[in-house]
């Protein structure tokens, strides 16, 4: 069985299940009012009804036998009472379809609300607590907080609370007739609570706890349905290997599931057992008590529903409880990811800069550690990068080029020193027109499920770019003439995830991404890679565009194919977060060092 609980632990699950609640609430009341209103006055009143139901009925009974006794016919008397009890049949009912009509109201409304507010959250916080594995744990618990937990916790509550209602009333009407049985029935029913609630934690514990195999588990199916992924699944024969490791979570959850609903089963098996016993002596007492005309026939019938319904009440509310108690658990992630702040900081006065110009940029003396980790990427690195130039970073993987396009573009904050554009610093830059004075083509770029159109023109939403502008920057990316030969051109959907879609090549879709780049026109072009993918005829063309279309703009490359990279005016070296060498191709190859060594070993490659 469950081990026990000190109350201070208790406690404290209580304030925070309370917490969780309170700040549902009101979200939803900030949402909606009209519907929380209507939601609280047709949930609570189903739970009043059927006493007042109950109690017609009695009175029906008591005048019925009335009647008997008198060997009267005239029933005149009952036709108010049953006119009352139609009545109450009528407001049950309509409160019943009106109840289910506002939760389908409440799980179509809120959803989109929560939607937008916890991915407006995601889309405001910064790129390294996207690559932060305790992060990623968090979204991956949150994950089905925000998808249905919300509601459930919702209804539960107000569940919860009609259940209350119900039983408060039912509390009176019995302890006005004997106080010893409300305390009997309560022995029964409060251990079924405790049972009832150390099975949402130990079942959300089970959840919580393994979140990271959850992950595995979740990234494994993709890894076996995904478009990209079935060549190699197929090639390499992984899918059994895949298969026996989804097994192996499946078991392990289904495992610790299993010993805990067998626990939980025997357990309730023995509290529902006491209660039918309990409940059959209340019976008998009542009926004794008739018989000793301390009651009327119609208590029996009364007292006899009430003793139910305190028990379903009583046993309803703690279950309500325990499903909201179940439910808080989940969508406290959410408020986890909700309360979360951005790690880069924006000052309150911003100096927005002109994003139509091109700036003068200087990294000084920039020390860089990524957070948690003790290795330097960037040290005591300098260089300034003067409006129009362009530049390109080579060196082996981990050198820290990628990282210095990071701090350039502020995903993270250096860890000594500045960067400063126009000499400001950059941490004092409005990052909205910074962003737009960018204009970047990732190595990991995106792939849009969505027309070619669409895809190009994603790179400046903020403009209602018209499509010659689209086939424009289509064709300083060398895309134009591929898209030409759609059957539906630019409106051709891209991807295998729509009706229509066409799954492009690695190079082809590099081009769109490319495009997506250029549409942009931004002052500042950063390619990341930007050709890994493309033949090298493609490649001349595009760096020949480049060169004749970004005159007056400021081009940073990095790339491994020094063919990219020669025409740059500067080209720097870099090797352990250091910059090592610098100069043109024509200097760098004269210098003999270690630019020339390793452009003489690819060169030596294509002989």
């Amino acid at each position: 069985m469950f081990q026990a609980k000190v109350p201070s632990e208790k406690i404290t699950q209580l304030k925070e299940t309370s917490k969780v609640v309170f700040r549902m609430m009101k979200m939803i009341w900030k949402i909606d009012q009209k519907l929380f209103v209507l939601a609280a006055v047709f949930y609570l009143l189903p739970a009043i009804i059927p006493f007042i139901n109950a109690y017609i009925y009695k009175l029906i009974i008591d005048a019925v036998v009335k009647l008997l006794q008198e060997n009267s016919t005239n029933i005149t008397v009952l036709y108010p009472l049953i006119g009352a009890r139609l009545v109450t049949y009528f407001v049950q009912d309509i409160s019943f379809n009106t109840q289910d009509l506002i939760e389908k109201m409440l799980f179509t409304k809120f959803p989109i609300s929560i939607t937008q507010i916890y991915f407006k959250k995601l889309s405001s916080l910064d790129i390294q607590y996207f690559e932060n594995s305790e992060f990623t744990n968090l979204l991956e618990k949150a994950r089905e907080g925000y998808e249905f937990k919300p509601e459930r916790l919702f209804s539960n509550t107000f569940y919860a609370l009609a259940e209350l209602v119900s039983f408060v009333i039912a509390f009176i009407a019995i302890a006005k007739l004997n106080w010893f049985m409300v305390i009997l029935i309560s022995m029964v029913v409060i251990p079924e609570f405790i049972v009832q609630t150390r099975f949402s934690k130990f079942s959300w514990g089970i959840w919580g706890a393994n979140a990271s195999l959850r992950k595995r588990y979740d990234y494994l199916k993709r890894v076996l349905q995904g478009t990209r992924e079935v060549k190699e699944v197929k090639i390499f024969q992984l899918a059994e290997r895949f298969l026996s490791e989804i097994k192996i979570v499946q078991e392990k959850f289904f495992d610790e599931q299993s010993k805990i609903l067998k626990d939980t089963y025997w357990s309730k098996f023995i509290f529902r057992m006491l209660a039918i016993l309990i409940f059959i002596g209340f019976e008998i007492f009542v009926i004794l008590e008739t018989l000793a005309k301390r009651l009327t026939l119609g208590d029996v019938g009364f007292y006899t529903g009430i003793v139910t319904t305190f028990h379903q009440s009583m046993s309803g509310f703690f279950r309500s409880i325990g499903g909201v108690f179940d439910d808080s658990l989940y969508v406290k992630h959410v408020f986890e990811v909700l309360d979360l702040e951005p790690i880069v900081k924006v000052p309150e006065n911003p100096v927005k800069i002109d994003y139509k110009k091109t700036p003068l940029i200087e990294f000084k003396n920039v020390d860089f550690i990524y957070p948690d980790t003790k290795d330097k990427i960037l040290d005591n690195f300098s260089m300034v990068i003067n409006p129009g130039e362009k530049i390109a970073f080579v060196g082996e993987n981990g050198a820290g080029k990628s990282t210095i396009i990071k701090l350039l573009v502020r995903f993270y904050d250096v860890t000594d020193g500045e960067i400063l554009i126009n000499g400001v610093n950059i941490k004092e830059v409005d990052l909205e027109t910074w962003y737009k004075a960018i204009g970047v083509l990732f190595q990991d770029f995106n792939k849009y499920e969505d027309t070619v159109k669409e895809n190009i023109g994603l790179g400046k939403v903020y403009e209602n770019m018209g499509l010659d502008e689209i086939m424009k920057a289509a064709a300083s990316a060398g895309a134009h003439t591929m898209v030409s030969k759609f059957d539906k051109g630019y409106e051709q959907m891209l991807g295998r995830v729509f009706n229509g879609g066409m799954e492009l090549s690695g190079g082809q879709w590099q081009k769109v991404a490319l495009a997506r780049a250029f549409l942009r026109n931004a002052p500042i072009l950063v390619l990341d890679e930007p050709t890994a993918a493309i033949d090298a005829k493609a490649e001349a063309e595009i760096f020949n565009r480049v060169e004749r279309l970004e005159k007056d703009k400021t081009v940073i490359i990095i790339s491994h194919r020094f063919s990219t990279v020669r025409n740059a005016d500067i080209i720097y070296v870099m090797d352990k977060g250091r910059m090592t060498e610098q100069g043109s191709h024509e200097d760098l190859m004269k210098l003999n060092g270690q630019y020339a060594m390793m452009f003489k070993l690819q060169a030596k490659g294509y002989q």
